[in-house]
């Protein structure tokens, strides 16, 4: 959430710098100035805007630079041209507002940062999902080769780790609160189970397999089994793949 919030405010804060690069009539105008400060901006802007939403990129470039054109006519004047003072005359009168053109193209950049607001939660959300799932395979991994060399219980507490993990994201994700500061396996297994993000089977097997991690976790109860480790491994498995 920290980061999500960090990146709304950092777009929200790049749209206001950039609304207040539009034309301002009634100041007269400083096109030296006005250059300074949307270069900087435009620089910082589309790096974001790739971050969140690189499809639109191109967009926000083509506002800014078209690399092929014809002729320069009101749609393909850009803000760029404008920024050099261009004025594109016929008979020694303009052909169109230079003013109206970059504000419409300036405009069509600001949407975009707009979009990039209104899309980054659920982009981010996919990053963070795929990267965590990566990481929780790898960690899986690590358990499995841990299982096979007989260190049974640190094999145990990693896929408990990765349980534990997996369900508190999913419970995020479901803005379902946690009583606890320290929730447990089962503290947040009940939660999920009240919010009816899964049944009692599911309930059941995210139970037995916290059971077992609290076996490898804590050396005062008995040693694992090799079988029950197996569970515990396939079982968070499971879970990652069909809790979500």
């Amino acid at each position: 959430m920290d980061r999500l919030n960090k990146v709304i405010n950092e777009l929200e804060a790049l749209l206001i710098e950039g609304v207040e690069l539009q034309i301002d009539k009634k100041k007269k105008l400083d096109l030296s100035n006005l250059s300074m400060r949307y270069e900087s901006w435009y620089t910082r802007a589309l790096s974001a805007v790739t971050r969140i939403t690189p499809e639109r990129s191109s967009d926000f470039i083509s506002a800014y630079k078209l690399e092929r054109r014809k002729e320069i006519l009101y749609d393909t004047y850009c803000i760029s041209d404008y920024l050099l003072g261009l004025v594109i005359k016929r008979s020694g009168e303009p052909i169109f507002n230079t003013d109206q053109a970059y504000q419409t193209k300036l405009l069509r950049q600001l949407s975009i940062i707009q979009a990039a607001i209104d899309t980054a939660p659920s982009v981010l959300r996919d990053i963070y999902t795929v990267l965590r799932a990566e990481l929780f395979d790898n960690d899986i991994e690590s358990a499995k080769e841990l299982a096979k060399k007989k260190h049974l219980r640190s094999a145990g507490v990693i896929c408990g780790v990765v349980l534990e993990g997996h369900l508190k994201s999913v419970a995020d994700g479901k803005d379902i609160k946690l009583r606890k500061k320290s929730p447990t396996v089962s503290d947040i297994n009940d939660a999920l189970r009240n919010a009816t993000i899964y049944d009692i089977p599911m309930w059941r097997l995210i139970q037995r397999l916290g059971d077992i991690r609290n076996i490898c976790a804590h050396s005062r109860e008995r040693d694992p089994s090799a079988d029950e480790v197996d569970d515990l491994i396939r079982g968070t498995e499971k879970v990652i793949k069909e809790v979500f």
